[in-house]
């Protein structure tokens, strides 16, 4: 938060009230005291339906009715959703814009999968309930790449871009994850995880151009990279080990946070809240406490933890532009991304940065001191958002 100036400073002059952001993910613990108060449970969805690979039983909804499904067994959703708006309550953390309201659009599984049908369900519902932003720190499986020139792939992808676009048509603005592949998304070359499922069935087989991220590539989409911390203290800013990047793609940089990256400690990720119910994340993470000491963490009963990935930058962004619309109701979506370009703080190439080695697909950053393959525009402000 201090990196991007979401300070006491930039709340003074917006905070997110009134501005309703979907939080397109896993689900959410609805009861986590950085959460709920935030949440309008009425409003939220779950979009896993009967068939879904990978759902467990709690989580099916045939209706929006069923509010107990939006249950995050998987723990990202509650994680992402409290970067966004976790208020200023004395408990845990506080997100970038702790005063707007969450909406849960419950679309990946207990397992992380987030099926391109349900992804699309939940963007066209997004557009229905005409929210403010919607959030995705995703890709909508089974594909990493849709290849146009594969007839199923190219159907899948038609209709996830027909879903952002009814939803943008309706006034959302759409902020996805650029991705944790280090894959240059504008110059990709090989795809070794598609299709994802069923298990097993993945091929390694060359993309090009023709080939496209979903959500993070389609049309009028918000698209965010990952930086992570270097240097302590003061810190400073770099292109994190795992995030993707692209020219033309990625349009602002926000922190993602990076494992042992500036301290030698997992605190160099981010911290947000995880369910307090039992959730993979939590499950997974807590038994390694004694390794990794602070992973996660419990204030006043509340469960926390320290993730990173292009997950984490993609709310950070979110927020911000919570703030810009609280500040220009009337806005169109497309002058509120322009707004988040505008206020963020550019970052030229780093001059020094080496790829991690010759398979990294970021063999170069390029482009322009103010705009560039790496961080789009620059890394996103709170406090010149805040400032309309």
């Amino acid at each position: 938060m201090a990196i991007i100036d979401a300070d006491a400073s930039a709340r003074s002059l917006a905070t997110g009230e009134g501005v309703r952001v979907g939080v397109l993910d896993s689900g959410i613990d609805a009861t986590h005291p950085d959460i709920a108060p935030n949440l309008d449970l009425a409003a939220s969805c779950s979009f896993i339906r009967p068939g879904t690979p990978t759902a467990l039983p709690a989580e099916i909804a045939t209706s929006c009715d069923n509010k107990a499904a939006l249950r995050d067994f998987y723990g990202h959703g509650t994680h992402v959703a409290s970067i966004i708006a976790a208020p200023v309550n004395g408990i845990g953390i506080a997100g970038v814009a702790p005063d707007a309201t969450l909406v849960a659009l419950k679309a990946c599984t207990a397992e992380g999968f987030c099926f391109a049908d349900s992804v699309a369900a939940a963007l066209r519902y997004a557009g229905d309930q005409r929210l403010d932003v919607v959030n995705m720190s995703l890709f909508a499986d089974p594909y990493l790449y849709y290849c146009q020139n594969e007839a199923g792939q190219r159907a899948i992808l038609q209709e996830l871009t027909s879903a952002a676009r009814y939803a943008q048509q309706r006034g959302v603005l759409l902020v996805a994850s650029a991705g944790n592949e280090a894959d240059d998304l504008q110059h990709p070359t090989i795809d070794e995880i598609s299709p994802d499922y069923p298990p097993d069935t993945a091929e390694t087989r060359r993309v090009r151009n023709n080939c496209r991220v979903a959500p993070a590539e389609l049309p009028g989409v918000v698209t965010v990279s990952a930086t992570g911390p270097v240097g302590y203290p003061g810190y400073t800013t770099v292109i994190a080990e795992y995030s993707s990047v692209g020219m033309g793609v990625v349009d602002v940089t926000a922190p993602g946070g990076d494992y042992f990256s500036a301290t030698d400690t997992v605190q160099d990720a981010v911290l947000g809240a995880l369910p307090n119910t039992p959730s993979v994340l939590w499950d997974g993470f807590d038994p390694l406490e004694p390794t990794f000491p602070g992973i996660t963490v419990v204030d006043q009963g509340a469960r926390y933890g320290f993730l990173n990935g292009t997950s984490m930058s993609a709310p950070h962004a979110a927020g911000v532009a919570a703030l810009i619309v609280e500040r220009n109701p009337g806005w169109a979506q497309g002058a509120v991304a322009a707004a988040l370009e505008r206020t963020a703080t550019p970052l030229a190439c780093p001059v020094d940065w080496q790829p991690i080695d010759e398979d990294d697909d970021r063999q170069r950053c390029y482009g322009s001191a103010n705009h560039n393959s790496f961080f789009g525009a620059g890394l996103v402000n709170a406090a010149r958002a805040a400032a309309g």
